[in-house]
């Protein structure tokens, strides 16, 4: 495993076990864990703990929920990635769109009895999704529950265009994998906004130097989430990793694809390190008056916690363990 070194210390929640036990229930509750293999994989997953490193100053509801969100959207990844619903485009596409259907800017949620599912995954996913919408709202505005749609959209159309890879067995190029696999992040960095109750303003937002910190940290995240999970994805003959990508472009053995990648990971590291200790300092005074005293640089914390935060926690889950029977198996989840 490449040494990625990163500058800032990790933090823990005080209210990380707490976070851990609660999610475990609500994935419980809403039926997401079908069976006993997904149970044990949900709980070796440490989701409490990596909320816990990634938002360690949240307070315990906020963290609670935001943990149950990430549980409920790596399970529907689990889905999309690890059952035939994953080689099946116009199906996962439809999915797709029900989900996304549900996550509705003026805050409002559809309890009439919902019309045919386009699958078994919609119908066991919209009791969960609208519980967390009912505690997401009241601590957010229209405008971040229209851009966190938009985020996720752009994730749900990253995973069709992986499923139709999938279906005809291509291994996308390493430029067309990278500007695909940069959405993945984007609406676990819209949840800081939640946890730290300020909204980043839409002036700030659209910023191309903001921007750019969001890509950076997002290509840093997820391109160590490729390395960590490339033995597991090989196993489960999904090319999506860029790690493998990058093996296949170049035609390498797997270590020196692994060592390429870890310097890659490493540039986007530094760089946002870069841009996160001078994006304040840039602003104009007009820009700056947007945010209040120490609200900037609270959300900017957020950040640099998520980056430290998914890293330490790469050693501490089970998540990718590449010895799991339903990967040494080849069989993935169970679908819902």
């Amino acid at each position: 495993m490449p040494h990625i070194h990163v500058e800032f210390p990790p933090e823990l929640s005080p209210h990380a076990e707490q976070a851990e036990a609660g999610t475990r229930a609500f994935v419980a509750r809403h039926g997401l864990a079908p069976d006993e293999a997904a149970r044990r994989h949900h709980e070796r997953s440490l989701l409490g703990t990596l909320m816990g490193r990634a938002y360690p100053h949240a307070e315990a509801s906020e963290l609670q929920l935001v943990t149950d969100w990430i549980s409920t959207m790596l399970v529907l990844d689990d889905q999309f990635d690890e059952t035939s619903l994953g080689t099946d485009p116009a199906r996962l596409r439809e999915v797709c769109d029900e989900v996304l259907s549900w996550f509705t800017a003026d805050g409002s949620v559809d309890d009439a009895a919902a019309p045919a599912p386009a699958h078994s995954v919609t119908a066991a996913f919209r009791p969960a999704y609208a519980e967390l919408w009912r505690r997401t709202v009241p601590l957010t505005s229209p405008t971040w529950r229209a851009r966190l749609a938009g985020h996720i959209g752009a994730f749900f159309e990253t995973c069709v265009w992986e499923s139709e890879n999938r279906l005809t067995g291509r291994v996308p190029d390493l430029d067309e994998y990278i500007a695909m696999r940069g959405r993945a992040l984007m609406p676990y960095l819209d949840l800081i906004e939640v946890t730290t109750h300020t909204e980043v303003p839409e002036e700030i937002y659209g910023l191309p130097e903001f921007a750019e910190m969001n890509a950076a940290l997002s290509d840093a995240d997820l391109w160590t989430n490729d390395l960590f999970s490339c033995e597991k994805e090989a196993l489960l003959g999904d090319p999506h990793n860029l790690v493998l990508v990058h093996q296949h472009a170049q035609g390498t053995d797997l270590q020196t694809s692994a060592d390429a990648v870890g310097v890659m990971i490493q540039g986007r590291f530094d760089r946002f390190t870069e841009l996160s200790a001078s994006f304040a300092d840039r602003l104009t005074p007009e820009l700056r008056v947007l945010l209040p005293t120490g609200r900037l640089e609270r959300h900017i914390a957020g950040l640099r916690s998520w980056l430290t935060g998914q890293l330490q926690w790469r050693f501490e889950t089970l998540r990718f363990d590449p010895t799991r029977p339903e990967v040494t198996r080849a069989t993935g989840s169970t679908p819902l």
